[in-house]
Protein backbone atom coordinates (compact mmCIF):
# COMPACT_ATOMS: atom_id res chain seq x y z
CA UNK A 1 0.00 0.00 0.00
CA UNK A 2 1.49 3.28 -0.67
CA UNK A 3 1.98 5.95 1.98
CA UNK A 4 2.77 9.46 1.09
CA UNK A 5 3.70 9.95 5.30
CA UNK A 6 5.63 6.82 5.03
CA UNK A 7 7.84 7.77 1.73
CA UNK A 8 8.55 11.85 3.56
CA UNK A 9 9.77 10.07 6.52
CA UNK A 10 11.79 7.72 4.55
CA UNK A 11 13.80 10.77 2.30
CA UNK A 12 13.71 12.47 5.15
CA UNK A 13 15.34 9.48 7.05
CA UNK A 14 18.14 9.32 3.71
CA UNK A 15 19.39 12.84 4.09
CA UNK A 16 19.59 13.03 7.73
CA UNK A 17 22.97 11.66 7.99
CA UNK A 18 23.89 14.33 5.19
CA UNK A 19 24.54 17.34 7.69
CA UNK A 20 23.37 18.21 11.06
CA UNK A 21 20.30 19.93 9.88
CA UNK A 22 18.62 21.85 12.77
CA UNK A 23 14.37 20.29 12.06
CA UNK A 24 12.53 18.25 9.09
CA UNK A 25 9.43 20.28 8.28
CA UNK A 26 7.26 17.36 6.44
CA UNK A 27 4.45 18.70 4.45
CA UNK A 28 4.04 21.88 6.04
CA UNK A 29 6.55 25.08 5.77
CA UNK A 30 7.31 27.58 8.59
CA UNK A 31 6.00 31.25 8.12
CA UNK A 32 9.25 32.09 8.85
CA UNK A 33 12.41 30.07 7.22
CA UNK A 34 15.15 29.31 9.93
CA UNK A 35 18.83 28.58 8.59
CA UNK A 36 19.78 24.77 8.37
CA UNK A 37 16.56 23.27 7.68
CA UNK A 38 14.83 20.70 5.44
CA UNK A 39 11.49 20.76 4.10
CA UNK A 40 10.11 18.09 2.05
CA UNK A 41 6.75 18.26 0.38
CA UNK A 42 4.54 15.72 -1.67
CA UNK A 43 3.43 17.69 -4.64
CA UNK A 44 1.46 15.66 -6.68
CA UNK A 45 1.05 12.26 -8.58
CA UNK A 46 -0.05 9.94 -11.26
CA UNK A 47 -1.22 6.83 -11.88
CA UNK A 48 0.08 4.32 -14.50
CA UNK A 49 -1.30 0.35 -15.49
CA UNK A 50 1.74 -1.66 -15.95
CA UNK A 51 -0.35 -4.74 -15.90
CA UNK A 52 -3.35 -6.08 -14.87
CA UNK A 53 -2.25 -6.65 -11.40
CA UNK A 54 0.73 -4.19 -11.04
CA UNK A 55 0.36 0.08 -11.15
CA UNK A 56 3.03 2.46 -10.82
CA UNK A 57 2.69 5.63 -8.83
CA UNK A 58 4.33 8.76 -9.89
CA UNK A 59 5.12 11.06 -7.68
CA UNK A 60 6.84 14.21 -7.05
CA UNK A 61 8.45 15.59 -3.55
CA UNK A 62 9.46 19.22 -3.18
CA UNK A 63 13.03 19.11 -1.30
CA UNK A 64 14.16 22.63 -0.08
CA UNK A 65 16.96 23.43 1.71
CA UNK A 66 17.43 26.62 3.88
CA UNK A 67 20.66 27.71 4.99
CA UNK A 68 22.32 31.10 5.35
CA UNK A 69 23.61 32.17 1.55
CA UNK A 70 23.50 31.28 -1.28
CA UNK A 71 26.75 29.16 -1.20
CA UNK A 72 25.38 27.40 1.82
CA UNK A 73 22.80 26.38 -0.04
CA UNK A 74 24.32 24.72 -3.18
CA UNK A 75 26.74 23.00 -0.90
CA UNK A 76 24.14 21.19 0.93
CA UNK A 77 21.97 20.99 -2.58
CA UNK A 78 25.07 18.76 -3.63
CA UNK A 79 25.32 16.73 -0.51
CA UNK A 80 21.40 16.08 -0.90
CA UNK A 81 21.52 15.30 -4.18
CA UNK A 82 24.48 12.74 -3.69
CA UNK A 83 22.34 10.54 -1.59
CA UNK A 84 19.31 10.71 -3.52
CA UNK A 85 20.70 9.95 -6.79
CA UNK A 86 22.76 7.33 -5.65
CA UNK A 87 19.92 5.66 -4.23
CA UNK A 88 17.95 3.25 -6.56
CA UNK A 89 15.64 2.01 -4.48
CA UNK A 90 14.91 2.84 -0.53
CA UNK A 91 12.84 0.31 1.92
CA UNK A 92 9.84 2.75 3.43
CA UNK A 93 9.72 3.37 6.92
CA UNK A 94 7.31 1.10 8.43
CA UNK A 95 6.87 -0.57 5.27
CA UNK A 96 7.50 -3.99 3.30
CA UNK A 97 7.18 -1.37 0.07
CA UNK A 98 9.66 0.17 -1.23
CA UNK A 99 9.84 3.57 -3.06
CA UNK A 100 12.02 4.16 -6.53
CA UNK A 101 13.81 7.48 -7.20
CA UNK A 102 14.03 8.47 -11.10
CA UNK A 103 15.16 12.01 -10.61
CA UNK A 104 16.54 15.09 -8.98
CA UNK A 105 16.94 18.66 -9.99
CA UNK A 106 17.38 21.67 -8.08
CA UNK A 107 16.68 25.41 -8.74
CA UNK A 108 18.79 28.32 -8.21
CA UNK A 109 19.44 29.30 -4.58
CA UNK A 110 17.09 32.46 -3.96
CA UNK A 111 17.05 34.68 -0.94
CA UNK A 112 13.52 34.32 0.89
CA UNK A 113 11.98 36.65 2.77
CA UNK A 114 12.92 36.27 6.10
CA UNK A 115 16.12 38.04 6.55
CA UNK A 116 19.10 35.77 6.90
CA UNK A 117 17.92 32.93 4.82
CA UNK A 118 18.55 31.46 1.66
CA UNK A 119 16.84 28.70 -0.21
CA UNK A 120 17.27 26.13 -3.01
CA UNK A 121 14.24 23.92 -3.91
CA UNK A 122 14.35 20.65 -5.27
CA UNK A 123 12.16 18.80 -7.32
CA UNK A 124 12.60 14.44 -6.89
CA UNK A 125 10.39 12.28 -9.20
CA UNK A 126 9.87 8.77 -7.39
CA UNK A 127 7.75 5.94 -8.21
CA UNK A 128 6.26 3.42 -6.27
CA UNK A 129 5.37 0.17 -7.63
CA UNK A 130 1.50 -1.26 -6.12
CA UNK A 131 0.42 -5.11 -6.64
CA UNK A 132 -3.65 -4.93 -6.86
CA UNK A 133 -5.16 -6.94 -4.03
CA UNK A 134 -6.03 -10.50 -5.14
CA UNK A 135 -8.77 -12.43 -4.60
CA UNK A 136 -8.63 -15.11 -2.31
CA UNK A 137 -10.65 -18.29 -2.55
CA UNK A 138 -11.06 -21.18 -0.28
CA UNK A 139 -9.04 -24.00 -1.36
CA UNK A 140 -10.32 -27.47 -1.78
CA UNK A 141 -10.78 -29.70 0.99
CA UNK A 142 -10.63 -33.25 -1.27
CA UNK A 143 -11.57 -34.22 -4.37
CA UNK A 144 -13.74 -36.86 -5.01
CA UNK A 145 -13.84 -39.82 -7.67
CA UNK A 146 -16.56 -42.81 -8.42
CA UNK A 147 -15.86 -45.27 -11.09
CA UNK A 148 -18.71 -47.49 -12.35
CA UNK A 149 -18.02 -50.97 -13.69
CA UNK A 150 -19.78 -49.79 -17.17
CA UNK A 151 -17.29 -47.06 -17.35
CA UNK A 152 -19.00 -44.13 -16.62
CA UNK A 153 -18.21 -42.10 -13.72
CA UNK A 154 -19.60 -39.32 -11.04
Amino acid sequence: MADIIAEINTIGDLIAPVSDFTRFYKQTLPLKYVNNTVGIRWQGDSDERLTSEISAINRIYQVVYFGNSEVNCLQNADKIRAVLTNTNKAKLRDSDGYMTFESFNYSTPFKTETDGVYAIVGVLLATIYVQRPQVVYPKMATIDATINENGGGN
